[in-house]
């Protein structure tokens, strides 16, 4: 009951903020259907975000095999990749998805530990993270000049942005901790009360998984490619729209931002919330209409999500929302 008040607070907020972009012309749904029909952009968009989910699946593939004696198919990992990406972007609860696509790993492999299937959602959303600061930061640094000519805003942006890249590369390195400094912080975290020995179980398992260094630095390798594909495929859906030419390097300076932004479940799917902070950003390299762009992007991502209605259906065993429930509380 309570993901469920907690998804119509998040629904209510998204309506809210999409009625005022409305009600102010930031946003016009119009604008879907000359997308449609002035060309071919939006199939290129559904095919890349497409391959993206189905790359995406391999990365966790690699990430859950490093705690297991099995071999995982990859074909069973896709569906239950899509299983998640669905939940995640049409029933309540922020982290549902994740935990019914852990149920069924947790099928194929009972042996792995609900504590370590846990920790490789966590890694994966990580290292997706870690490949878009990456290419923000790398972005950012090359083409500083140019960005910073649009005004202070933008100034002040990409120095945030250098600094969460540089974040990222610090945490990269602690995934590269000798084993002395790793055993000192867990004794360290076992004496937290309560939670103390959950985060060591957890962490156990992130240098578990930060031991397998050419795992982990194909898995990053991996994160750079998803996370490119994301912004191309941004920006052939939006850039005809643009009004003038922008570089599509000026982009990835400035779409992984919002796309940080929306990683935090404040509302469905980035819904409202996406619309008025990408309305924002392109403000600051004064092009208007940045809410219609990421309406056009969120109804590609929300269509390839929704494929995952078909592997759950057609699986031989469903598992429900009280399971992952039930699932999600034996974990904390």
């Amino acid at each position: 009951m309570s993901n469920l008040i907690k998804f119509l607070l998040k629904l209510a907020l998204a309506i809210g903020i999409i009625y005022w972009l409305i009600q102010s012309g930031k946003l016009d749904f119009s604008l879907v259907s000359k997308s449609i029909s002035s060309g071919p952009q939006w199939i290129f968009c559904l095919l890349l975000i497409f391959a993206q989910a189905a790359l995406s699946s391999v990365r966790w593939k690699l990430i859950l095999e490093i705690n297991s004696d099995k071999i995982f198919s990859s074909l069973k990992v896709m569906k239950v990749t899509w299983i998640g990406l669905f939940f995640n972007s049409f029933l309540p609860g922020a982290v549902t998805g994740d935990f019914i696509k852990l149920l069924y790993v947790k099928d194929i492999d009972p042996k792995m530990t609900k504590t370590y299937l846990v920790t490789t959602v966590l890694i994966d959303r990580i290292l997706g993270l870690i490949g878009l600061l990456t290419i923000l930061g790398m972005s950012s640094m090359f083409f500083y000049e140019e960005i910073i000519a649009f005004g202070p805003k933008m100034a002040t942006l990409l120095h945030f942005n250098l600094l969460l890249f540089a974040g990222a590369m610090f945490f990269i390195s602690l995934l590269f901790a000798p084993q002395k400094i790793q055993n000192t912080v867990l004794n360290l975290v076992k004496m937290i009360p309560v939670l103390g020995e959950k985060i060591e179980q957890t962490l156990s398992g992130v240098w578990l998984i930060g031991a397998q260094k050419k795992t982990l630095l194909t898995c990053l390798g991996i994160s750079i490619i998803l996370q490119g594909i994301t912004i191309v495929a941004f920006y052939i859906i939006s850039s005809p729209f643009y009004g003038k030419d922008v570089p599509l390097t000026f982009i990835a300076s400035l779409v992984p931002s919002g796309f940080i932004a929306i990683a935090i479940p404040i509302s469905p799917a980035g819904l409202g919330v996406g619309h008025y902070i990408f309305d924002l950003l392109f403000s600051y390299i004064h092009i208007q209409g940045g809410a219609n762009f990421f309406n056009l992007f969120f109804l590609v991502n929300v269509t390839i999500n929704s494929l995952g209605f078909f592997p759950y259906v057609f699986s031989g065993k469903k598992h429900t929302l009280e399971e992952a429930e039930q699932f999600e509380e034996a974990t904390l």
